[in-house]
């Protein structure tokens, strides 16, 4: 439930019998009230002086003169502190009393004016009071007692009104920013989170071509060939570099070179299926595994990607020779020994002119 939903009574669970127990804690009796009633008179002959004397004593003091700020203010401030004074005497000390003083606690707290100085405001309000009490006693000492100590009951009274208030404001103020620190932790985690993935995608994949680097290539064929293994079946390796790249580079700018690799990455993703991988080994050389392919499975995407190069770069004279060589459960090969063989079979396809393919020899 939103606090703005609730009262400040209902907010502190500041009920009848709360109220009345305060009173109990202060031994604050109908006998007080009538002591505070039968001095409101005088008080309200005197509030005017009260008010200023009030503001004389607590207005030296650096901190408070920071906190009321300027003149108007000043004067707004006599004007509720006029009124507040009075309400001291009214006897009415119910629900709506206690509410006007949890009000008292939260402006406090909004305005920044700690308890230490409204501690020290009410104590110099009770002197005040005490003071005047005891020039009107006529040396009715009694009598003089009796009002002293309402007066002291009824200011213990608001005052742990207001102190309650403003506890409660700031545990409310110190949970918001605990919330607020805990959402902004998750967001934070949650950046830091995407951010990583971001930098391992990154770290894993050529900037350019977006396909994956020679580093995890090797870690994808280890990988498949370790699951071929496994699984009792044949693993192709596709490896091919690019004719006439070179010239292209020194002849027509590194941008139509960059453009005709990008060009020749977007080739090997046509003919690829979801499950296998394409990458760049390096400089204008590239890989493709096969999962759970022949040799002549590797042919067929050899010749498909042929096709698709002639139709991404028709303007250039750059061709490619494709090597393929194959791992199987009758010859198994390692990761460096299926590179190894599949380069061998690329070098072969170089003697040939234009896009060319060699099997790698199984024997």
């Amino acid at each position: 439930m939103k606090t703005t939903d609730q009262t400040l009574l209902e907010q502190l669970k500041i009920t009848p019998r709360e109220i009345r127990r305060r009173k109990e804690y202060l031994d604050f009796t109908q006998q007080d009230v009538k002591q505070l009633e039968s001095i409101r008179e005088l008080i309200v002959d005197e509030i005017d002086d009260i008010v200023e004397l009030f503001y004389k004593k607590i207005l030296p003091f650096d901190e408070m003169d920071r906190v009321i700020g300027d003149a108007e203010t000043l004067t707004r401030l006599k004007n509720y502190q006029r009124q507040y004074i009075l309400s001291l005497f009214g006897g009415q000390y119910d629900e709506e009393y206690v509410h006007s003083r949890l009000r008292v606690g939260v402006v406090h707290k909004r305005i920044g004016l700690d308890p230490k100085y409204y501690i020290s405001a009410v104590h110099n309000l009770k002197s005040i009071l005490r003071e005047l009490i005891s020039k009107q006693s006529n040396r009715d000492c009694a009598s003089c007692t009796k009002k002293q100590s309402a007066i002291e009951k009824i200011l213990m009274f608001d005052l742990s009104l207001t102190v309650d208030t403003y506890i409660s404001s700031l545990i409310a103020e110190t949970r918001r920013s605990r919330d607020e620190l805990e959402n902004y932790a998750e967001s934070l985690e949650e950046t830091v989170a995407q951010r990583t993935q971001s930098l391992k995608e990154l770290a894993r994949h050529d900037g350019l071509t977006g396909l994956i680097n020679q580093h995890t290539f090797y870690e994808e064929l280890k990988r498949e060939l370790s699951r071929a293994s496994r699984l009792n079946r044949s693993t192709v390796l596709i490896y091919f570099d690019l004719d006439g790249f070179k010239n292209l580079n020194d002849t027509q700018g590194h941008k139509a070179g960059d453009a005709v690799l990008v060009a020749v990455a977007a080739a090997m993703e046509k003919v690829t299926r979801e499950n296998e991988v394409a990458a760049r080994y390096g400089g204008d050389e590239f890989c493709i595994i096969l999962s759970a392919r022949s040799l002549n499975d590797g042919k067929i995407v050899s010749e498909r990607l042929c096709d698709e190069i002639k139709k991404s770069i028709p303007e250039t004279s750059v061709t490619c020779s494709i090597g393929i060589a194959i791992s199987t459960p009758e010859k198994s090969l390692d990761a460096n020994a299926l590179v190894k063989t599949a380069d061998k079979a690329m070098y072969a396809a170089k003697k040939e002119a234009g896009f060319s393919i060699r099997i790698a020899d199984q024997a």
